[in-house]
């Protein structure tokens, strides 16, 4: 089984940053997951060369999906590729990950509906975009509800600790102190 990791242009770099050294630690497959196959660039300027498209994914192959946060993501504001993606994982028994405003693409996808999250999009963002159920919002760095888990985008390193500790991953949390 992978951990699919979702990328788009913008994608927030430092957020996965963590993630795939627990990742790697724990010796666990991962595939790099784009809208299409092109490059695509990070919003520090990183290049990432996606492994399959979205239509091309073994969802059943995938035991875990994480999302990293966008610092702009208009471009990806309804997108229907990206809805129909995530909108397979509606009845899936996987794990999945978004932090920063990625929660933003799970309320869009219907993923967060009844579920307790975190986001680090201002109130504001969220009453714009008017997707988001503000009563099942924590005010925490990390929500885990089910086999959701959302942090704020500054938490990224308890956010790929509960991630390694839901895959059940073997991996030193000593290396991650900060």
């Amino acid at each position: 089984m992978y951990t699919g990791i979702l990328l788009y242009p913008r994608f927030s770099e430092y957020e996965l940053s963590v993630l795939l050294s627990i990742l790697k630690q724990g010796r666990k497959p991962i595939v790099l997951i784009g809208l299409d196959k092109d490059a695509v660039k990070g919003e520090a300027g990183l290049a990432c060369i996606p492994d399959v498209r979205v239509e091309e994914v073994d969802v059943e192959a995938l035991d875990s999906i994480v999302l990293p946060g966008v610092d702009d993501f208009q471009h990806l504001d309804r997108h229907p590729s990206l809805i129909s993606f995530l909108g397979k994982f509606r009845n899936k028994n996987v794990w999945i990950g978004a932090i920063s405003s990625a929660p933003y693409f799970l309320a869009m996808s219907g993923l967060l509906d009844g579920k307790k999250y975190t986001t680090g999009l201002t109130s504001e963002q969220r009453s714009f975009l008017d997707t988001f159920n503000n009563a099942t919002l924590i005010e925490a760095p990390v929500v885990v509800d089910g086999k959701l888990i959302t942090a704020r985008g500054s938490h990224f390193i308890e956010f790929a600790i509960k991630i390694g500790e839901a895959l059940d991953l073997d991996f030193d949390r000593s290396r991650y102190k900060h």
